[in-house]
């Protein structure tokens, strides 16, 4: 299934790529667009993978929210070094720099 959510900061794609969902994120995680990831994250029923890849900036809002969705068992990937400095703790290592 193929699902995109618009936001004046952020956009939210879920595409099934084989056996698994990647939601990808590009813009900004802040706010309501926190609550709109969460929203879309919890509607996927299996493991998923998280690209951060086009992710230019999370609040503490948006750390929490990855922090749990990470909790739940998604796979995150794509996460830029500035990413990763501001949601280091949150993250962990499973935040990584590879390209799909």
């Amino acid at each position: 299934h193929v699902a995109t959510v618009y936001n004046m900061t952020i956009r939210i794609d879920v595409n099934c790529e084989g056996p698994e969902d990647v939601v990808y994120l590009a813009g900004r995680l802040t706010g309501d667009a926190a609550q709109q990831l969460r929203d879309t994250c919890d509607a996927i029923d299996e493991t998923f993978v998280l690209d951060l890849s086009k992710l230019l900036f999370t609040d503490d809002t948006g750390i929490e929210v990855l922090r749990v969705i990470r909790e739940q068992g998604a796979q995150i990937r794509g996460a830029s070094q500035f990413i990763q400095l501001l949601a280091n703790e949150a993250l962990g290592s499973n935040a990584d720099d590879k390209k799909c």
